[in-house]
């Protein structure tokens, strides 16, 4: 049954991973039916059957007969292993409001996923989500006095503390890239993700344990991904530049110092933007606010360098990883490391 759950909410996430990795990003609301990316033709139920109608129309839309990515199959797939996974991580009745609240924060990490691999960005609204997911449950559990979620202070949900630490690790890599080649070493969408992140990791640690417990494995789980797939996708992704011929030009130019200094300090406003909920406030001034179309300043795109690749899902693995065996990994390493003090 929770496979089943898995792979048809993963049907809704491809719509999602489709329209928010446009550039402008569509709605989610309009069209309110799914529609095939090359024709635009409305499918209906029979085209929409998780995993089944897929294999069944020999990956083409029946319409157009154009051919459909496997990245539809792989991500209603995943979305139900993943489900699957996490109603095993989380059997117990009192487990209830964790283990629904790791099904959602699942869910919005997969089109955070796919999105930053294929076009370096992370939708604010999907950060701003796996932020309001994990405070969320800390306030209920609060609410209802669960061990190990009393508030700071009395007002402060303790979900904040792995959210502040977040950012200041990863934003102090994107500040350490700055101070060794005055370059852009980690996105800022990146140091959002990681505040989500880390708000869910508390939740998750044993009420017996320091909330910040996960960190740790958490940062070095998601640096070996990168490495050990990192290599590969840079590969991949040189092949595809030289084979469209769309290599970009590198710059070795180093930047002066006063440029590196005004850089730096808004890079250090980017971080502090971070940790105020700068994205939480423009998102909502963009949503309840009156959009003034004169005002609106055209972008150049931005190309990615062959050599450059994204974070977002280095984290993501890195965080799936915890969450499974990131506790088991931290007591390990602790049980060997104090069993070596003498």
């Amino acid at each position: 049954m929770c496979v089943l759950f898995g792979i048809t909410i993963g049907s809704f996430l491809n719509a999602v991973i489709y329209r928010l990795g446009q550039n402008p990003p569509l709605s989610l609301l309009e069209p309110k039916t799914s529609i095939c990316p090359s024709c635009r033709h409305a499918l209906n139920a029979l085209d929409l059957v998780p995993l089944f109608s897929f294999l069944l129309l020999g990956r083409k839309c029946r319409y157009c007969r154009k051919p459909i990515s496997w990245r539809y199959f792989g991500v209603e797939l995943l979305t139900g292993v993943l489900f699957l996974l996490l109603f095993l991580r989380f059997p117990q009745p009192e487990q209830v409001p964790v283990l629904v609240a790791a099904l959602a924060f699942a869910a919005t990490l997969v089109p955070v996923f796919f999105i930053d691999l294929a076009t370096f960005t992370i939708p604010n609204s999907l950060n701003i989500l796996l932020l309001v997911i994990p405070v969320s449950l800390d306030l209920y559990d609060a609410w209802h006095h669960v061990p190990g979620h009393a508030l700071m202070w009395g007002w402060m949900p303790l979900s904040v503390e792995g959210a502040v630490a977040g950012v200041l690790i990863f934003g102090s890599v994107r500040i350490a890239g700055w101070l060794w080649k005055g370059i852009e070493a980690m996105g800022l969408g990146d140091v959002l993700l990681a505040r989500g992140m880390g708000a869910m990791l508390v939740n998750i640690t044993p009420a017996q344990y320091n909330p910040l417990r996960l960190q740790p494995a958490w940062v070095l789980l998601a640096c070996l991904s990168g490495i050990v797939v990192g290599p590969a996708l840079i590969w991949v992704r040189r092949r595809s530049a030289v084979t469209q011929d769309a290599q970009p030009a590198l710059t070795t130019e180093t930047p002066d110092a006063e440029g590196r200094e005004g850089s730096m300090r808004q890079e250090a406003a980017d971080i502090l933007w971070c940790l105020v909920l700068g994205d939480v406030w423009d998102y909502l001034r963009a949503l309840f606010g009156k959009n003034d179309a004169s005002a609106a300043v055209e972008e150049e795109p931005w190309t990615p360098a062959p050599t450059a690749i994204p974070f977002g899902p280095f984290l993501v693995v890195g965080f799936l990883l915890t969450l499974f065996a990131g506790n088991s990994l931290t007591a390990a390493y602790l049980q060997y490391a104090l069993g070596h003090v003498h």
